[in-house]
């Protein structure tokens, strides 16, 4: 089950994914998606500015010339900004997450699905420097504050990962995974 292939959820514009970031935003902040939130949201949450910033990245990746420099001058002032490292390569669906950015690193071939929550000091990266593959995260799935998940692996949809969690192996749909390295636990009902 080491599929690298993204989600399905990577389809669409990162107009249309940032949206369904707010939303996300929305449903955690239990509001309405409105202009007072997303101005709220803007100016003064540090994850939200973080997902606007990769919907920009993305956005600017696509214009000729002087797009690939620009999204290198916004990557380097984002993660000057927010104290996280994610790689211009990695891609994310809609409803990103990302409540306490601060110490996310996220390596350039890494895929997450669609309302991902990722929490302060996630890791998804290689397991060895030489070896190439980074993690497959499905669609809602919630990485806990400082799990590592490592290598050419692949997290199912709706799978939850404990806090400081170091994940290693393939997890199947619907299961949680905790401890170092992890152990995964059966779903429960």
């Amino acid at each position: 089950m080491t599929s690298t292939a993204p989600p399905a959820a990577l389809a669409g514009t990162p107009s249309s994914r940032m949206r369904q970031d707010f939303e996300a935003w929305a449903r955690a902040a239990g509001r309405r998606a409105d202009f007072r939130l997303a101005l709220r949201l803007v100016l003064l949450e540090p994850g939200f500015q973080l997902a606007l910033s990769l919907r920009l990245q993305e956005t600017l990746g696509g214009v000729p010339l002087v797009g690939r420099p620009l999204r290198r001058l916004l990557w380097y002032a984002t993660t000057i900004g927010t104290g996280c490292h994610i790689a211009t390569g990695a891609s994310f669906g809609g409803g990103l997450y990302m409540p306490h950015p601060t110490g996310i690193v996220i390596g350039s071939g890494a895929r997450v699905g669609s309302h991902a929550s990722i929490f302060q000091q996630v890791t998804l990266g290689r397991r060895d420097p030489d070896i190439a593959g980074e993690p497959t995260v499905g669609d809602h799935c919630r990485l806990g504050a400082g799990a590592k998940i490592l290598g050419a692996i692949r997290l199912g949809d709706h799978v939850s990962v404990g806090a400081n969690a170091v994940v290693l192996a393939d997890v199947p749909a619907g299961h949680t995974a905790v401890g170092i390295p992890a152990r995964i636990l059966a779903p429960t009902a």
